[in-house]
């Protein structure tokens, strides 16, 4: 088996950011769609009011709500044929485990990155070229946009099982647990900050076995 991590929500491209409250909670802000995509999708508006900060002007713009973990059938899509960033995705097997990296940001103070919740990966749908009909996948952002849009574009969606979850508590991933787990490929140069490093070291899904992949199970246990 092994595990992945993968980077999600908002990042410093975008006017917003998701919020890591003094006690350690957190509001991952979901992307935005890059399109006004019609129904199924959903809305910022839709979302709940205190989800990170959010610019009025998104009220109406298309979330993509992905991963959506808060929901009773877990999902999270990625275009693993397609996209660079998702092609070790492709390995990925029933029983390993996805753990996502958000950057979060405190009321007063920078931004950080944290580990923010994990799916174990239950059922995988791979390829999608067409509309697979009603399943455990219907409220995934991909399928969404793909009911819109009539674009099937070949993403995958993988199912979580029972421990899939987001935590109660964000998890700091600092410059230490970037280094125990990449080792000696990781390069900290200095014209560049702690923050940026690490986002260029986690901007595509990175797989681990071993040590690694343990390190990440202990923390969606504990």
């Amino acid at each position: 088996m092994a595990a992945f991590l993968a980077n999600v929500g908002v990042n410093a491209g975008h006017p917003a950011w998701s919020a890591l409250h003094d006690d350690g909670s957190f509001d991952l802000l979901p992307i935005p769609e890059a399109f006004e995509w019609r129904h199924p999708m959903l809305r910022y508006r839709d979302l709940p009011p205190s989800l990170g900060h959010v610019p009025s002007s998104w009220a109406n713009r298309a979330a993509h709500l992905d991963p959506d973990l808060s929901s009773p059938s877990p999902t999270y899509g990625d275009n693993c044929r397609r996209a660079a960033r998702a092609f070790t995705l492709r390995r990925a097997k029933r029983g390993d485990l996805i753990v996502f990296l958000a950057r979060l940001k405190p009321a007063s103070g920078p931004a950080a990155f944290y580990l923010v919740g994990c799916l174990d990966i239950e059922a995988i749908a791979s390829d999608l070229t067409s509309d697979p009909g009603t399943g455990w996948w219907d409220a995934n952002a991909h399928v969404r946009r793909s009911r819109a849009s009539g674009e099937w574009d070949s993403f995958w969606v993988f199912h979580g099982g029972p421990c899939s979850t987001l935590f109660d508590r964000a998890v700091p991933f600092t410059r230490r647990e970037t280094s125990a787990l990449l080792g000696d490929a990781c390069m900290w140069p200095d014209h560049r900050t702690e923050l940026q490093t690490i986002g260029s070291y986690t901007r595509t899904v990175r797989r681990f076995e071993g040590a690694g992949e343990e390190w990440l199970r202990a923390i969606c246990r504990s």
